[in-house]
């Protein structure tokens, strides 16, 4: 595999880069890195039938990613080479594109630097890119693909503020059919018009207060059924250290605008959204290796699908794997209808080892009259140990004590789940 995809890289890196490659100061740099998984579940988390799926379920993951980049003064272009695949995972539902997306150009765009001293950084092309609290938009870590957009991307100061305006069309992962996802076909990625992600983000000048702007809106086309989605959302993220060694953060995300109850071609129905999601933590430096912090997650939901207005949270791209725990194979919970105070310690020796324990107790924020709420207690570990600067290997799992509201199906005992990966940089 690496044999084929570094010489396609530099191919392509190359057919990019031919004009500037006449000059003498063009520098290039290759990298890349390989993660391979092993995750293993029995009873799985949400309530489903021996029909559905089965009562445990294992997988494999391997994902390469391979990047060429080149700089000649101000300019930088880069291209990325993703390959991400799944084994062992025969006939389960929830094996998806966004853990399977074989060899894809994840990334191929030009950058020009250091414009002005007002503008820092012009980027056109796809991209894939972290943003902010990662609630909004990511590019993903744990999961076995990363998101990426097409589009541009402006960061600026403005009096000391940084600011970064974008324009993407989000990128959609093909194949989409589960037979082909499952064998690990490919197909080319796309974007659609149809499907815009625009707005701004401001990072303060003390990086405490931290401001996202963004729309999106889409529509149907002959390609695309969609919901017909028409939101805004704004976020207010403030951070603030104090008394020496005590942390806090907040962030309140509001959202507005418009969506329909499904992506069918019938339905025409345009309804009100309103919807809003808080998270907050404060922490103490409790040893010299060890953070303990408590914290909270709280995002609306909607218990009448009958009525005129849509209240459940719409997370959009950001990704929930550092709130809630593992997705994949576990799926993990949604930042959408959900009530989650916790704990969470991380330790760090040596800059070798960083383990990570936390708990959450779970509720859904609304149900329909007579159902359950609690949907149950959840440990998690992950351990990280930095081999050696270009391998690490981690080791993690988590334990939920079902609810009532989880305590249903052909699989009502607690969830158990573990994985073990490795993680090669070169």
């Amino acid at each position: 595999m690496r044999k084929f995809i570094r010489p396609t890289l530099i191919a392509t890196l190359g057919t990019l880069l031919a004009p500037l490659t006449l000059a003498q100061d063009v520098e290039f740099d290759f990298s890349g890195s390989w993660r391979m998984r092993y995750e293993t579940l029995k009873n799985p988390i949400f309530p489903a039938t021996e029909a559905q799926r089965t009562q445990s379920n294992d997988r494999i993951s391997s994902r390469v990613l391979l990047k060429g980049e080149a700089n000649y003064g101000n300019w930088n272009a880069t291209v990325e080479i993703q390959d991400s695949r799944a084994f062992l995972d025969d006939n389960d539902p929830t094996l998806k594109s966004s853990q399977v997306n074989t060899l894809e150009p994840l990334q191929y765009f030009i950058r020009y630097k250091d414009f002005n001293e007002y503008v820092k950084a012009i980027t056109v092309g796809r991209m894939a890119v972290d943003h902010g609290s990662r609630r909004l938009m990511a590019k993903g870590v744990y999961r076995n693909a990363i998101n990426a957009f097409d589009g541009v991307m402006v960061d600026t100061v403005v009096k000391d503020w940084d600011m970064r305006g974008f324009y993407f069309l989000p990128v959609s992962r093909f194949p989409t059919q589960s037979q082909l996802v499952e064998d690990n076909k490919r197909a080319f990625d796309k974007s659609f018009s149809e499907r815009k992600y625009f707005g701004l983000y401001a990072v303060s000048p003390d990086e405490k207060w931290k401001i996202q702007n963004v729309w999106f809106k889409e529509s149907d086309s002959e390609e695309l059924a969609t919901k017909n989605r028409d939101l805004y959302t704004l976020s207010v993220d403030y951070s603030e250290s104090f008394a020496g060694d005590w942390k806090s953060n907040i962030e309140v995300i509001g959202q507005t605008g418009t969506a329909r109850a499904s992506s069918s071609a019938s339905d025409i129905t345009d309804l009100d959204v309103n919807a809003w999601m808080v998270h907050a933590h404060l922490g103490q430096q409790i040893t010299k290796s060890t953070f303990l912090r408590a914290e909270i997650d709280f995002a609306t939901g909607d218990n009448d699908s009958a009525d005129d207005e849509i209240n459940a949270f719409d997370g959009l791209y950001g990704v929930r794997r550092f709130d809630f725990g593992p997705t994949d194979v576990y799926q993990g919970f949604q930042r959408s209808n959900i009530i989650a105070p916790g704990l969470r310690s991380v330790t760090k020796i040596g800059g070798v080892h960083n383990i990570m324990v936390g708990y959450k107790a779970l509720w859904y924020h609304k149900v329909e009259q007579g159902e359950e709420d609690f949907m149950g207690n959840q440990l998690e570990v992950r351990w990280r140990y930095q081999v050696m600067p270009e391998l690490r290997l981690e080791f993690g799992g988590a334990y939920l004590m079902k609810g009532d509201a989880l305590e249903q199906g052909d699989y009502p005992d607690d969830s158990q789940f573990a994985y073990t990966a490795f993680l090669y940089k070169f």
